[in-house]
């Protein structure tokens, strides 16, 4: 009975101690299940995200996500990786946050993202010394570097697809990377966030251009459809932070980002109180008072400070947008034009096309015909004619349709640029001519010895547009007049009609960006690109016009504009004197064969290859006195096989023909290792001009 008893004390004093265990678990909150653990994905991008030199995770994100991570009793485990690599460990689930996201639309199908940002960002243009670039189309045939996967290079590239500029573009892991490159000259401009550029500007040798765009919230991101939970708690506790102002997130603004306002007392107070002992006590009390209202005044400076910034954030993404839109609709007018060219050329291509679809059915209809010099040669006359005009027809709607702001001068022969934009227009006005009896007449008093220097292409789309104009303004028909002189040093272009005319206010505001009389068929940036033009060209532009009667307007430039390209070469037509042993290189069949008998008519020896890899294979095995490339090739471009061309041989010569020459030539692109590019298609005289120009010293040995 007492051994009895003796337990039943025994278990009675064990369940008091259990229970005191409890309390006492409970009062000092000591958690019962282990810590949630949370991967966080982080990569090098200060000073929002890095690593210190000792490995320790710090930045703007890191101290914000441990601050709730404390407050959640979470436990963080760090994942160290590049930029790509952190994506796809979300997308695949290695992690489960990722820091410093830019949110998007697109980025909103892969993940979920806190409701609001912890910082907001844009993209900023960095070059190199020596480049100075005003507006993002600068940045065409320049040489890029930027972060692999990140916002700004998709926005970056549907802002160039929509300029139509081409870029060679190189993608790093992280911003250190870009601004390095830009230090040692490998690239031409860089993009990276405006945080990074402003804080690590200065440890290198690049010039910040005043180009910005694709404006970005920065955010936590998680998995699309996982830890939903993670994203709910950090809305809650960012959202309590924001509100808190001595909060870690604020701090950690301020310390990271320099975002304070820094508190300094007039010096006069310092020496009034040294020089006033015995009024210390007063001085005192003004002290309080002065500090009550330089606070109230501060934190006044604040609220303002933070609605100005915020006014001028909206205002720089409403100037981005505007520009965009505008530069947008200046593309659009000029695809208008082309758009109304080319229903018209239509017609004549399709005229072109009789006669070499008619005499080929002939010659492979009756093969007999062959035999009689006298019918085949004018046939085969006939048939390159109406080809080499079509060549023409193509090379003309190129030049109008190359948008290239950079005025690049030459000396051109204005009656030629003012015949060459009737013709390339005439099939438009003709067409309608003929098709509803409309007598519309063009008018030429242009000097036929009237040379000026100036852009060739851009004065060519200028009057193409006036042009336009003018016939539009003649619907029922009349005379359209372009007029050229000089007149003290100065260059008059005028394009009279006998039109409908404008008012006073119309003709006022029709050189307004946007302005249109022609409803939803205009974009109203015809003229507005006309007079940027002659802006460029230092020149005026004046607009006359008295309704019911018609519409002049001139355009005046200096005389004096700088030649910055080089004078044409003369035509050579001559063979060269020797046979050369020749490898040919195009993945065309047609292309290949045409240079193989080309070639063979003057007495060269012809190796072809159908790609790079074999023409390199063929090259390598035989000695050659020239080596013919295409350009764009599967696989591998021709600009590799011109590379080991040269490395192997730096004497042999190698020209490029390519369909692409004028592309090439408007962007100043000549690709490394070639001597001489030609277009495609041309003719047999072509030919041999370029293989002289490739052989300078071959000129003086002709037989």
């Amino acid at each position: 009975m007492t051994a009895f008893l003796l337990s039943q004390r025994s278990l009675l004093q064990i369940r008091r101690l259990i229970c005191t265990l409890f309390i006492l678990l409970v009062a000092t909150g000591i958690p019962f299940a282990s810590a949630r653990e949370v991967r966080v994905g982080i990569y090098e991008n200060a000073p929002k995200v890095f690593t210190e030199t000792d490995g320790t995770p710090t930045g703007v994100f890191v101290d914000i996500i441990e601050e709730i991570a404390r407050r959640e009793g979470w436990s963080l485990q760090y994942i160290h990786g590049s930029w790509s690599q952190c994506l796809e460990r979300l997308t695949s689930g290695a992690i489960d946050l990722m820091v410093d996201v830019a949110y998007s639309p697109e980025r909103a199908g892969k993940y979920d993202f806190c409701e609001d940002d912890v910082v907001s960002n844009w993209a900023q243009v960095y070059t190199r010394s020596g480049v100075n670039i005003k507006l993002i189309t600068g940045l065409a045939g320049m040489r890029l570097a930027t972060l692999r996967q990140g916002i700004h290079l998709v926005r970056f590239k549907k802002l160039a697809d929509g300029f139509g500029f081409h870029y060679e573009l190189t993608l790093v892991d992280d911003y250190e990377t870009v601004f390095r490159m830009l230090h040692e000259k490998k690239v031409d401009a860089g993009i990276v966030n405006r945080i990074y550029g402003y804080t690590h500007k200065d440890k290198y040798d690049v010039v910040c251009s005043p180009v910005v765009f694709s404006p970005a919230s920065l955010r936590f991101a998680v998995r699309k459809g996982d830890n939903k939970d993670l994203i709910t708690t950090i809305d809650r506790q960012l959202a309590a932070m924001k509100a808190e102002k001595t909060s870690a997130y604020h701090q950690s603004l301020r310390r990271w980002l320099g975002e304070t306002t820094k508190l300094k007392l007039p010096s006069w107070i310092g020496w009034s109180l040294s020089a006033a002992v015995a009024g210390l006590l007063l001085l005192f009390v003004m002290s309080i008072l002065l500090k009550h209202q330089v606070n109230r005044k501060t934190a006044h400076l604040r609220q303002t400070n933070t609605q100005l910034e915020k006014q001028v954030n909206e205002t720089m993404k409403a100037h981005l947008e505007l520009k965009h839109s505008e530069e947008l609709l200046i593309r659009q007018e000029r695809l208008s034009a082309l758009g109304q060219l080319t229903s018209g050329i239509a017609h004549d291509f399709n005229n072109m096309l009789i006669p070499i679809l008619g005499y080929s059915d002939l010659l492979l209809e009756n093969p007999q015909l062959l035999k009689d010099r006298g019918k085949v040669l004018p046939m085969l006359e006939s048939v390159r004619t109406a080809a080499d005009t079509s060549r023409q027809t193509v090379k003309r709607l190129q030049e109008f349709q190359r948008a290239d702001s950079r005025a690049k001068m030459q000396k051109v022969v204005i009656a030629e640029l003012v015949s060459e934009v009737i013709t390339a227009t005439k099939p438009l006005w003709k067409s309608h001519n003929e098709a509803y009896s409309v007598p519309v007449r063009i008018i030429e008093d242009v000097p036929s010895d009237l040379v000026v220097t100036m852009s060739k292409s851009q004065f060519s789309e200028a009057l193409m547009n006036l042009l336009l104009n003018a016939l539009h303004s003649i619907p029922a028909g009349g005379d359209v007049t372009i007029c050229a002189f000089v007149k003290e040093e100065s260059f008059y272009l005028e394009v009279r009609d006998t039109g409908t005319g404008m008012s006073r206010e119309v003709a006022r505001q029709c050189l307004e960006p946007f302005f249109t009389t022609k409803g939803k068929n205009g974009t109203g940036m015809g003229l507005a690109m006309v007079h940027g033009i002659v802006e460029r060209h230092n020149g005026s532009l004046s607009i006359n016009s008295i309704l019911k009667k018609g519409t002049t307007i001139a355009i005046q430039i200096p005389l004096a504009q700088e030649d910055t390209r080089k004078p044409p070469e003369s035509g050579v037509i001559s063979k060269t004197a020797r046979s050369l042993k020749v490898l040919v290189v195009d993945d065309d069949e047609n292309s290949r064969t045409l240079f193989s008998e080309y070639l063979a008519l003057d007495g060269h020896s012809v190796t072809i290859a159908s790609n790079t890899i074999e023409g390199i294979a063929k090259f390598d095995q035989d000695e050659f006195d020239l080596v013919i490339t295409d350009r764009a090739m599967p696989e591998i471009s021709g600009d590799e096989m011109a590379k080991h061309v040269k490395t192997s041989d730096p004497q042999i010569p190698v020209l490029m023909i390519t369909g692409f020459a004028q592309i090439m030539a408007s962007q100043n692109e000549h690709p490394e290792g070639v001597d001489c590019i030609m277009g495609k298609p041309f003719t047999m005289r072509e030919l041999r001009n370029a293989i002289e120009r490739t052989f300078p010293f071959y000129i003086n040995q002709r037989s």
